[in-house]
């Protein structure tokens, strides 16, 4: 297992930094069975397979893994949903755990889960458990401010959880897609919510559109019923660009600290080649100069630039930190050279 790189815990010098990135593009997940996965979220989801390829074995060493280390990956998109994508991997020839191994969603470290939003959250609900999954509850109606949402949260294989929604007011036009759009978020669930504030706002220069209390009246996370309501929860989501029409682009990320909840911390665990949602990835123009970036504004590599083949881009560099919680951040930029 690689060695777990230093947490960032970035403090402004100046305040806050103007962006370092935009949005991301991709979700790393790492599966202990690639054909196990694939035909289950082509049924669910409805996302496609773009393609397969062998795992570049530079990428394996830079993340610290034994030479003997060797990955297989595949890249499932959704054609009416561009550009974001969930690339799975599958390891061999090293050892592995579950990153979030029985977890709940007050347990802290890593990345918690990915949302997506779908056309038919109780029949996806109903063909999950058909597979096995399970969810952290019944699918329930959730207020957000002035909107409605049909939600679950479901639990996949290797601890690998999906938060599936469906927009009920205000009421909107049918979806394009067919099942559901790619995931558009990554939720976490931090020890502290200062530190991990610090961490998107004057690391990452992410802006956070949406920084409060809440008090969600619905239990989509399985608490004992008796506390739904009464425990509030500190929530920040932050986006790191806006679309053309002015609102917040997808790619975005959820920090969630329970207050009063005390649970286990993932974090030491949310490194490779461990299983589950392991990372994002955020394109950059340029990873070198992005790494030389974070460190000048105080951040810490996990992983420092590095060359590396990956489908479809081709040759790209590669440069990661590691979220106060454990999250791990992949910034790519593809050659400059290439046409």
């Amino acid at each position: 297992m690689a060695a777990m790189g230093p947490l960032c815990d970035a403090r402004p010098r100046m305040g806050p930094m103007p962006p370092i990135t935009g949005a991301w593009h991709e979700a790393l997940v790492c599966v202990r069975d690639l054909d196990r996965w694939i035909p289950a979220l082509e049924h669910l989801l409805g996302w496609t397979v773009q393609l397969r390829d062998d795992v570049d074995p530079r990428l394996l060493s830079a993340w610290g893994l034994p030479v003997g280390a060797r990955g297989r990956e595949a890249l499932l998109v959704n054609p009416a949903d561009p550009p974001r994508c969930v690339r799975l991997m599958q390891l061999s020839g090293v050892d592995q755990i579950e990153i979030r191994s029985s977890g709940n969603h007050w347990d802290t470290g890593g990345i918690f889960s990915l949302l997506s939003y779908v056309r038919d959250v109780d029949a996806t609900f109903a063909a999950a458990q058909q597979l096995g999954w399970s969810a952290f509850h019944d699918p329930v109606d959730m207020h957000f401010g002035e909107r409605v949402l049909r939600n679950v949260v479901l639990r996949g294989w290797d601890g690998v959880n999906f938060g599936l929604y469906r927009v009920l007011q205000p009421l909107q036009s049918d979806a394009v897609y067919p099942k559901a759009a790619m995931s558009f978020n990554a939720q976490q669930s931090v020890r502290d919510i200062e530190p991990a504030r610090r961490f998107w706002r004057d690391l990452l220069g992410w802006h956070a559109w949406f920084d409060g209390v809440t008090h969600l009246a619905c239990n989509n996370f399985g608490m004992p019923e008796n506390y739904v309501g009464r425990m509030p929860k500190n929530v920040i989501i932050s986006a790191g660009s806006k679309n053309v029409d002015g609102s917040w682009a997808h790619g975005q990320v959820e920090l969630v600290q329970w207050v009063g909840f005390t649970g286990q911390d993932f974090a030491a665990r949310a490194v490779p080649p461990n299983l589950g949602i392991l990372a994002i990835r955020v394109p950059v123009p340029d990873a070198d100069s992005t790494a030389r970036e974070l460190v000048e504004r105080g951040g810490h590599l996990f992983m420092p630039p590095t060359s590396v083949t990956l489908a479809p881009h081709g040759e790209v560099r590669l440069c990661s930190v590691r979220s106060p919680d454990g999250a791990m951040i992949e910034f790519i930029s593809l050659r400059q050279d290439k046409t």
